[in-house]
């Protein structure tokens, strides 16, 4: 005969908390409403600092008219970010440059200011932007070029902070630029590049007739070119990457040092076969050198 034991006995429930006194209860939603106040009063003084911010950014606009038998332009934006952008429109009657920038009142004010030096033509950002808001200043300046003296003109840009955008065929031009990359398309017969902490990048495929130099300390170098290749090509790249791309119209006499770089062109050793010499180095990044059709331009 099985015998069932009973169920053992429930635990003993545990206490009810105390009901809030009344004074409590009103210490409590005294709590309560302190925390609301704070936060709204926090979320007010957040919007009313931003609007204030806001309400004092102003925009510096300026507009100047550029020689129109000028042999070489230089451009200079000094410490005032800004993008530059070079480009040519068949319909101008004369090169000109617009500028428009983002500051504070206390910024002062920035102007275009166009001075001829040892037959140059230099256009500069003339003023300093205010340390107030420093996140806000920021701008544009675009040279418009009429085709023709595009063509024919050198064209340097000095940048400490900004994107450059070189739009036009020009003769040469040559690019100092910190912290910002520089963007390509067009034609040119001499392209000269130092850059800090930006990419150099082609947004199509490039011609350049005799030379393509860069230098670029912490960036990428993405460049195809189209027609023929320069005569020569000289990249070096500190902590970056290369990726260079070539008509398929001969050999190319091409010395790589890197990582294990990839080189998928036809090659000689004989510089006098050579469509082109291309020279790459890169300290700490991949190098690939392709034909057209096969490299950065078409991966992307």
């Amino acid at each position: 005969m099985t015998t069932i034991a009973p169920p053992p006995p429930a635990p003993p429930a545990e206490p009810a908390p105390a009901p809030l006194t009344p004074g409590g209860r009103t210490a409590l939603r005294g709590l309560l409403v302190i925390v609301a106040a704070v936060l709204v009063a926090g979320t007010v003084v957040s919007l009313g600092v931003a609007a204030w911010g806001v309400s004092r950014i102003r925009v510096v606009a300026d507009e100047k008219s550029l020689p129109k038998d000028m042999k070489a332009l230089i451009i200079d934006t000094g410490d005032i970010p800004a993008a530059v952008r070079l480009t040519t429109d068949r319909d101008a009657a004369e090169p000109r440059a617009s500028m428009r920038i983002v500051n504070s009142p206390n910024g002062g004010d920035q102007t275009l200011v166009v001075t001829q030096e040892s037959g140059r033509t230099r256009l500069t950002v003339n003023g300093e932007g205010s340390h107030f808001m420093d996140w806000g200043r920021a701008g544009e300046l675009t040279v418009t070029l009429p085709p023709e003296l595009a063509r024919r003109l050198s064209v340097t840009v000095q940048q400490d902070d900004g994107v450059l955008l070189a739009q036009a065929d020009v003769d040469e031009l040559v690019a100092r630029n910190t912290d910002g990359a520089v963007v390509l398309s067009g034609a040119a017969r001499r392209i000269d590049i130092r850059s800090q902490d930006g990419d150099i990048v082609a947004r199509e495929p490039i011609s350049v007739t005799e030379t393509f130099n860069a230098r670029v300390v912490d960036g990428n170098v993405s460049i195809d070119f189209k027609d023929a290749a320069p005569r020569k090509v000289d990249v070096v790249s500190v902590d970056g990457d290369i990726e260079i791309s070539l008509p398929d119209l001969g050999h190319y006499l091409v010395r790589a040092t890197g990582d294990s770089p990839q080189i998928r062109v036809p090659q000689t050793n004989d510089p006098a076969r050579a469509a082109a010499e291309v020279v790459l180095q890169s300290d700490d990044g991949n190098i690939t050198v392709s034909t057209l059709g096969r490299g950065p331009l078409s991966r992307r």
